[in-house]
């Protein structure tokens, strides 16, 4: 284990690489890097596409057969989305012109999230920063250039994670179907060409607050890969799960109740 490979994310860590490569951890080493990052938590993923179904999985796919796969119905709005859009990858260049509207734009739609919306000037200075492998979609107005929604990608070995998805919310309905075609081209690209092993739109969600990973089920051909889970808490969040566990339909709170269902999970509940 290596502490680099685990990453702050809300609070706690999470492993920063494939999924797959993730291996399971001693209580001590989840301890170790709890005090290190000093977070409150550590999620630790393991066995990554067992065969046996356990609560909690990522959503991927590892196979590509064009538009043969899809049923006819999604066929025709992928075809659809493509009289409208041009859907390629883009630049930092381009995202720093035309991403932020859309960011801004697609929270309009999110009435369970735990997320805050980042202002310009925080969303610019995160597209400076390097990150190894990262890259970015756009579904592009054929007509006037708008950047109508976007993808970024975090490309880790021989797998592709699919990390956010976000779209101006006028266009998704109207019958434009933005996400029909960027996926289509996004599955061809990295399936049928990029020579990856699987690609993904993350685990199971502990807020269930996007529709994008039951879509994807159902009109893509994504499947679970299921995976066991463990959660280690630093002590003063240990006592606070174990005795909001039982009363956690009651809590208030989003974060809180992302976290008790997060627990729920590990402990097989859901």
């Amino acid at each position: 284990m290596k502490n680099e490979d685990y990453v702050y994310y809300k609070k706690g860590v999470i492993y920063s690489k494939a999924p797959h490569k993730e291996k399971q951890l001693t209580e001590e080493m989840r301890l170790e890097l709890i005090n290190k990052n000093k977070v409150w938590f550590i999620r630790n993923t393991y066995d990554f596409d067992s065969s046996e179904p356990t609560s909690f999985w990522f959503i991927i796919k590892d196979k590509f057969y064009g538009m043969e796969e899809l049923k006819t119905r999604t066929r025709n709005k992928v075809r659809h989305a493509f009289k409208f859009f041009e859907i390629r990858p883009i630049t930092i260049d381009f995202m720093r012109e035309q991403g932020y509207e859309v960011y801004k734009d697609s929270f309009d739609r999110y009435s369970n999230t735990t997320d805050v919306v980042a202002s310009r000037s925080s969303f610019i200075a995160d597209l400076d920063k390097f990150k190894e492998g990262r890259e970015f979609w756009g579904v592009i107005d054929k007509i006037n250039g708008t950047l109508v929604a976007y993808a970024e990608n975090h490309c880790k070995e021989d797998m592709c994670e699919y990390f956010m998805l976000k779209s101006r919310t006028k266009y998704l309905s109207g019958g434009y179907y933005p996400f029909y075609g960027l996926f289509y081209k996004m599955n061809e690209h990295y399936l049928g060409t990029g020579n990856k092993r699987y690609v993904s739109v993350g685990a199971r969600s502990a807020t269930e607050h996007s529709s994008i990973q039951p879509f994807l089920l159902s009109k893509f051909c994504f499947r679970k890969a299921y995976a066991k889970l463990t959660l280690t808490y630093s002590p003063l969040l240990k006592y606070t799960i174990k005795t909001l566990f039982p009363v956690r339909s009651y809590i208030p709170s989003l974060r809180l109740q992302a976290m008790l269902r997060l627990e729920a999970m590990a402990r097989g509940a859901i």
